[in-house]
């Protein structure tokens, strides 16, 4: 495939699949499975190639989109006319920065506006997101495009760049725990087991470790995917249980866990721990850099990716908020439309030679505990610190709540009687991050913890939702 070939792929991949795709027919589909497979190749290559040619390829896309989107719909043709935003004038990818940034709640507002009238021939299917957020917002997608621009990102990552997809399509390889995004494509063609209503204290039963330890044995070499309090927990028990289980890797989703807990994790069940930023609304849009832990290399080819402050203004290299839009979206577009997450753009060279926009991400929105002073700490930091502190040891399940910001709420199931000392050290860990602001530590220890919206575990309740 010559250089030229190879854009043009990235630029339209949907040229390059059979025309029939559709969910429930993929599983050893060799026509798809050769497509795919020639399309995560090319990514391979694409992630080292200039910035300039990248840039390129992600302005082609974006002309595409705005072309499909105000072809296909009066509100999005009137919408880029009132910010003079022109297709006949869009040069470069910094054009966007002409448009709002728009967040679920004005696409809620907007409702069917937004959508574009589906053509001949194009399967349509329908869903509600909520995400995190608990805000259900109804997305409609065009099946064949969806698989085609989704599926091949949730393979792009250091640790899976030998994964050959002629043996993984051949089979269901997935046992999944909780309910996540990529379910709405895989699910009939590749989930070997589907545990969507499972809850941490679930895994406390011998009987239902058993079903996924079989459901992971009938899989083998199964991959295993689901929401970072199931992996960690259920890990917790494998080390327990002393089970050597055949994995191929292991992806967390939905929430994010600490450096220990990954640790724990890859060390325990002997396999890579799977790390990719996703949205419902615009798929998998990062990963994390095998160098630096905790940098994300963005997927431009399918999605550009901005920092910027309140007003929507760049940000440059300080921290901001995330917006993206996605050129995956063709039914009811994404276009600079806020992720709800924080993170810093990093424009110096990565030490791991990929070319792919680097940043560094902070977590969601609602992930920070707010102290008195109006100073923030990431509820991750908090999270480690207690379980560094022994928390780990002595809990199967931790929620952490703050009512206002001189309090915070730990409700925690235990695993064993936590002894005052243990109490001792969980609060004194946690006082050395206040920064000597005074904060009331409330400590409860409960049998069940309510899960959040999508059935997740809900690690933290911002002061904004108590």
């Amino acid at each position: 495939m010559t250089e030229a070939q190879k854009n043009k792929f990235l630029e339209s991949p949907e040229s390059f699949f059979p025309k029939n795709l559709r969910i429930g027919t993929l599983l050893g589909n060799k026509s798809f499975i050769d497509s795919i497979s020639l399309y995560t190749n090319i990514l391979s290559e694409s992630q080292y190639w200039p910035e300039s040619r990248l840039e390129e390829i992600q302005l082609l896309r974006l002309r595409k989109l705005i072309r499909y989107a105000q072809d296909g719909s009066k509100f999005w043709s009137d919408y880029f006319s009132k910010y003079g935003f022109s297709l006949r004038a869009l040069n470069s990818i910094k054009d966007l920065e002409s448009l709002p940034v728009l967040s679920r709640n004005n696409l809620l507002e907007l409702g069917k506006k937004i959508f574009i009238s589906n053509k001949e021939g194009q399967t349509v299917f329908s869903r509600s997101s909520s995400g995190t957020t608990g805000i259900l917002f109804r997305v409609l997608c065009d099946e064949r495009y969806t698989i085609i621009n989704r599926l091949a990102f949730h393979f792009r990552h250091p640790l899976l760049e030998n994964i050959s997809f002629s043996e993984l399509f051949n089979r269901k390889p997935f046992v999944v725990l909780g309910r996540p995004g990529f379910r709405h494509i895989c699910e009939k063609d590749f989930f070997s087991a589907f545990f969507p209503e499972i809850q941490p204290g679930d895994l406390d039963s011998a009987d239902t470790r058993n079903k996924i330890y079989y459901s992971i044995e009938k899989a083998a070499p199964a991959f295993l995917v689901g929401f970072g309090s199931l992996i960690t927990r259920f890990t917790e028990w494998v080390r327990e249980d002393k089970k050597f289980l055949p994995l191929l890797a292991v992806r967390v989703t939905s929430e994010p866990i600490s450096f220990t807990d990954k640790q724990m994790i890859s060390d325990v069940l002997r396999v890579p721990v799977i790390n990719l930023l996703s949205g419902n609304d615009v798929g998998v849009f990062a990963f994390e850099c095998g160098n630096n832990p905790g940098y994300f290399h963005t997927n431009s080819e399918k999605i550009v990716l901005e920092v910027v402050n309140a007003e929507g203004i760049s940000q440059g290299e300080k921290e901001g908020e995330l917006i993206g839009t996605s050129f995956e979206r063709t039914l009811n577009p994404v276009i600079r439309y806020n992720l709800n997450d924080f993170g810093k753009i990093i424009s110096e060279k990565c030490s791991c030679g990929r070319t792919l926009p680097l940043f560094e991400f902070f977590g969601r929105r609602e992930s920070n505990f707010i102290l008195p002073s109006g100073k923030k700490i990431r509820m991750i930091h908090i999270y480690n610190s207690a379980m560094q502190a022994g928390l780990a040891r002595v809990s199967k399940q931790l929620q952490i709540k703050q009512t206002q910001p001189n309090n915070i709420y730990l409700k925690i199931i235990p695993r064993t009687k936590v002894s005052e000392i243990d109490e001792v050290y969980i609060r004194l860990a946690l006082t050395s991050l206040f920064n000597e602001e005074k904060v009331n530590i409330y400590i409860e220890y409960v049998d069940f913890i309510s899960p959040g919206p999508g059935n997740k575990a809900s690690m933290f309740i911002p002061i904004l939702e108590t």
